[in-house]
């Protein structure tokens, strides 16, 4: 067993429950240098052939689609239509979803198997030079379970071949983050939710931009975390690496949550389908949350 596979083993006994997103940060990894310390064991390496994968996705039936940065995560049960290409990216858009995708910043594939008590919970998993989680495919109880093993057979990893290293990640901006305004989050959530306002509520990161488009219902504070939990997506938020709120004006004003860090964790507007009424409603909704 390797060092890394004992530090990680002894990490999760010590830790129930902890997510390898957060095990990766505390041994000083990537997800991915985590996942290979699993080859065989419920893990595989996958050839990087984002075509194959997009070109699939429609046939896979309902999936969850998952992605997140450093503060929020965006689950999304998704029945993908046809990609459309443009500008080196490659978009779905679909009913309540939309997702887009730089094929680029894709360097690393891996299929997942883990235990769960409803069953085994398998994924495509894709990620960037140095081993960070940029998007996550999960074949769940809607999935065309064969449509997923086509697709694992013709994204198999070629006999022989040696995977790339990792990269080291790129450095972090030096660059001054927005210090943002303080935001009551949990009220905008709320007060949407209460007038069944329809959102977009947009998470990205440096590969994968996936918004869901609809009202929301169910709002639940768990700690630093606040989570939109309704069928067929959930969103959590942990508030604690932002560093506040802004508005863009114009239109459709949108919320942009700021990262201390630098850059941004989501984006929350009306969306297209909110009646006049209701776009005016979300501007005095905005106004009063975020303050100055």
């Amino acid at each position: 067993m390797s060092e890394l596979k004992q530090r990680w083993q002894a990490l999760r006994e010590s830790q129930s429950g902890l997510r390898i997103r957060d095990a990766a940060a505390q041994l000083g990894v990537s997800e991915a240098a985590l996942l290979e310390t699993r080859i065989d064991e419920g893990v595989r390496r996958l050839a990087v052939r984002v075509d194959a994968l997009c070109a699939a996705l429609p046939h896979l039936g309902t999936v969850m689609s998952l992605i997140r940065n450093e503060s929020a995560v965006h689950e999304k049960d998704v029945t993908f239509p046809a990609g459309a290409e443009s500008d080196d990216e490659i978009r779905f858009a679909g009913g309540g979803f939309c997702l887009t995708l730089i094929p680029s910043s894709v360097a690393h594939a891996f299929y997942v198997e883990d235990a769960n008590p409803k069953g085994p919970l398998r994924s495509i998993q894709l990620f960037d030079a140095a081993g960070g989680a940029l998007w996550k495919i999960y074949a769940r109880d809607k999935a065309d379970h064969a449509a997923f093993e086509r697709l694992l057979a013709e994204l198999a990893w070629p006999d022989g071949v040696q995977p790339i290293p990792f990269s080291r990640p790129a450095s972090a901006s030096t660059d001054a983050a927005p210090a943002g305004n303080p935001t009551d989050l949990q009220a905008v959530l709320e007060a949407a939710a209460a007038e069944a306002i329809p959102v977009r509520l947009e998470v990205a990161n440096h590969g994968v931009r996936q918004s869901h488009r609809g009202p929301l219902a169910r709002i639940v504070r768990m700690g630093p975390w606040l989570n939109v939990l309704d069928p067929g997506f959930d969103w959590h938020l942990n508030e604690k690496p932002l560093s506040g709120g802004s508005i863009e004006l114009g239109d459709r004003p949108i919320l942009v949550l700021h990262l201390a860090s630098g850059g941004e964790a989501a984006r929350l507007q009306a969306d297209d389908g909110a009646t006049a009424d209701q776009q005016a409603s979300w501007r005095g909704i905005l106004e009063k949350a975020v303050t100055s």
